[in-house]
């Protein structure tokens, strides 16, 4: 008894002279942590369309990307996290070493061009020749067209290329200049996936890396490193919102048998919506309408732009300058509406240069109850527990348990779960690209045999 008493206070007496040469300071300083962890939002899904609106229900600024799952098949999950969370995982390449921005449908973003060609069938083809070309071109057609100024140092070029194929990835940083969506770039018109720096496809060994003859160095830094600034410049869809931001279209044909009259009120004057065609939320579309169509006067939109990272609708209002910084209405500058719908409110800014200047925002006031309810959306079909990210037990340096193990995810569980469009689309695009990489598409003369297997799979299909 006497020696466990001996041995406590001896304890006692070393934790004194501890604290004796180590004082407590006498006035408490809280202070951020220094771990470089940044907040945990980390969801994954089995198909896209829940993926987004989960994205929808967050008030952080959470982005959707892409992860190849299974080599052969084109099988993807889906992951929704910040830009800050991604990099901290996949800066390592220890994981996530397959993965893909998904381009949102309307939202505002890059110019971008995927090129490739098959070396062994274009022999006498000189691709770095060809991309320096292109991007000539396209600065002229930029500048005669849009009065853009660029030059091949605006232009991040990233190469994956192999000994079989030429592949490059072309994306513009244009100087507050930006395109409406997709479908004005003429890519593609659904969300498209395309593939980060750094990563490769899946059963690959070529990631995308920077170029041999790339011009494009972005601005340094003290806060952010050159790797996450590379990273951050090759998203297609990270644009951010600026009252100097200008947001190019380019009228094509599609463009033209897209538009209808859903942007009027009443249904019966087509001049309020100046040519563009209703934006993916009508409910909140309508609402705008009301705002400005009032005491006598019939305002229109004119336009609408969606920003995908801050989840921001910019409507540019027509025939309605009534603006709350000068208490009237402006003689011939328009307004704009802005709705956020991550804090489901609206306010106004203007295009006057007096109001620009003095950064005018007015004050923000709630969306009413109709419209907010849409965007409380009730999170679908999310994957098990075991599936996400312990934050509790995982190793901060490791991305989430199971990510990329083959086991996480049942095959039952893929075939309930794939978005048979995104399926189809990536089959495809790895079918052709394997059969011009193969010479299969013309392999056979107009008098071959067609093998029996051939006949039996077009026909199952």
């Amino acid at each position: 008894m006497e020696r466990k008493w001996e041995a406590k206070l001896k304890q006692i007496e070393e934790r004194a002279s501890r604290y004796e040469r180590n004082p407590l300071s006498p006035v408490y300083r809280p202070r951020l942590s220094k771990s470089e962890e940044p907040p945990s939002i980390w969801k994954l899904f089995h198909r896209q369309t829940h993926a987004f609106n989960f994205v929808k229900s967050c008030k952080e600024e959470v982005h959707v990307f892409a992860l190849e799952y299974k080599v052969g098949d084109g099988q993807r999950i889906y992951l929704v996290t910040t830009y800050a969370e991604l990099w901290f995982y996949y800066k390592s390449r220890k994981n996530l070493l397959h993965c893909y921005e998904v381009i949102p449908e309307n939202a505002v973003c890059k110019l971008y061009f995927d090129l490739e060609f098959n070396k062994l069938a274009n022999q006498e083809a000189d691709g770095k020749k060809m991309v320096a070309l292109l991007i000539e071109h396209v600065c002229k057609a930029l500048q005669e067209l849009y009065g853009v100024h660029c030059s091949a140092e605006d232009v991040f070029n990233l190469d994956s290329s192999t000994d079989e194929k030429f592949s490059r990835h072309l994306i513009f940083q244009l100087h507050d200049v930006a395109f409406k969506d997709n479908i004005h770039v003429g890519v593609y018109t659904r969300n498209r996936n395309f593939r980060l720096y750094k990563s490769s496809k899946i059963g690959k060994q070529v990631a995308l890396e920077v170029a041999e003859d790339n011009k494009f160095f972005p601005k340094q830094s003290k806060n952010i490193s050159e790797e996450n600034q590379y990273f951050l410049s090759s998203l297609v869809s990270n644009v951010r919102f600026s009252d100097t931001l200008r947001i190019l279209t380019c009228d094509t044909s599609q463009n033209k048998q897209k538009r209808v009259e859903c942007f009027n009120s009443t249904r019966t004057k087509a001049e309020n919506i100046g040519g563009y065609h209703c934006s993916p939320y009508p409910e909140i579309d309508r609402f705008v309408l009301s705002l400005v169509n009032k005491n006598g006067i019939k305002g229109g939109i004119r336009r609408w732009s969606y920003f995908f990272p801050e989840e921001l609708l910019v409507y540019d209002i027509c025939k309605y300058r009534w603006c709350e910084n000068i208490g009237r209405a402006h003689k011939s500058n328009n307004i704009m509406i802005l709705v956020d719908l991550k804090n489901e409110v609206w306010y106004q800014k203007c295009h006057d240069p007096v109001c620009k200047a003095e950064n005018f925002k007015s004050d923000c006031f709630p969306l009413p109850a109709e419209v907010s309810l849409l965007f409380l959306l009730k999170e679908e079909e999310e994957v098990t527990a075991a599936e996400t990210m312990n934050r509790d037990t995982q190793n901060p340096h490791e991305p989430p348990s199971g990510l990329l193990s083959e086991d996480a995810i049942s095959d039952a569980a893929w075939d309930n779960g794939l978005d048979e469009a995104d399926f189809v689309e990536a089959t495809e695009d790895a079918e052709l690209a394997e059969a011009a990489e193969g010479g299969l598409l013309g392999s056979c003369g107009a008098d071959a045999e067609i093998p029996d297997e051939l006949m039996l799979q077009v026909l199952r299909e």
